[in-house]
């Protein structure tokens, strides 16, 4: 059965777009994983053969623009 720990990156072969991630947590038979584009989570059952641990931390997301007023 494939095993993940918690703290380690892993890529999505199938979803390579998504780049690196940070695996938050795994258990029940799920993994939730933190992308520079946010957070995902998927079956360990279907996922898990396309994870693959690597040593590259996931960019930085980038920060949340601000809602700014028109003046006039």
């Amino acid at each position: 059965m494939f095993s993940i720990e918690t703290g380690s990156y892993v890529v999505h072969a199938k979803l390579p777009e998504l780049g690196s991630g940070e695996v938050l947590a795994a258990e029940k038979g799920a993994v939730r994983i933190r992308f520079a584009s946010g957070e995902r989570s998927f079956s360990l059952e279907f996922a898990g053969p396309h994870l693959t641990v690597t040593a590259e931390a996931p960019a930085k997301a980038a920060p949340a623009k601000s809602k700014s007023r028109k003046k006039g």
